[in-house]
């Protein structure tokens, strides 16, 4: 089994935070540097917060025909698909059980997001350092029902573990939090965040380094 292979297997459990602290760890440590296995998590990365929609399937109003018709399409299409275009998926560990019921109705949930949303691609954004920090980084930006998914890959930080890094999406004169994270013993990291600020609403996105004294920019990328 290759290391990609390993880290593919734990995917399934790591977005449901059922690995040991230092299994977790290797897995993020992983998906800093391997830019196919981050698109693997990306891809399965909102399944809890989808799990937890689940319960209120059973009650939501029908589909729309022809967006069950749209469904089922892609769903046609995917089992249609040669023995080798599985092997990339990860697999889920045994010791993660999920009702299958919620399983599936998290599945139809996504495929409708991904119809009606922006197809899972996103829109990518360069991140440029800030008064000569030296960092660099990449973001790919997803537009949600709720607001933004931020997938980050940032590089070259001090690797400080006493500093926090924060996320913020901007306009002039207003400002909403993404979340919060720290760089890895290389000064790296890889992060999927959260915001409810939606597209439209912010013109730049900023990663903020934070102590207890000081606040400074260091990364930064303008979305017009």
């Amino acid at each position: 089994m290759t290391g990609c292979d390993h880290i593919r297997t734990d995917l399934g459990a790591y977005v449901l935070g059922a690995l040991e602290p230092a299994e977790a760890e290797s897995v993020r440590e992983h998906l800093s540097r391997c830019s196919e296995c981050a698109r693997d998590h990306a891809s399965i990365a909102a399944l809890p917060e989808l799990l937890s929609l689940a319960e209120s399937i059973e009650t939501a109003p029908p589909l729309a025909p022809a967006v069950e018709e749209r469904v089922l399409d892609a769903v046609a299409r995917e089992r249609a698909k040669p023995a080798g275009a599985w092997r990339r998926r990860p697999r889920w560990r045994p010791r993660v059980m999920i009702p299958t019921a919620a399983v599936v109705a998290a599945a139809l949930v996504a495929l409708v997001l991904l119809i009606a949303g922006d197809n899972g691609g996103g829109y990518q954004v360069a991140l440029h350092p800030v008064a000569g920090s030296g960092a660099d980084g990449h973001a790919r930006l997803h537009s949600t029902e709720g607001g933004t998914t931020v997938q980050l890959w940032v590089k070259d930080l001090p690797p400080d573990p006493n500093v926090v890094y924060e996320v913020r999406c901007e306009a002039r004169g207003w400002s909403a939090s993404a979340g919060t994270f720290r760089a890895d013993t290389r000064g790296r990291a890889y992060v999927v965040l959260t915001t409810a600020a939606r597209r439209g609403q912010y013109d730049s996105i900023n990663v903020i380094r934070r102590t207890r004294a000081t606040s400074t920019d260091v990364l930064t990328a303008s979305l017009n």
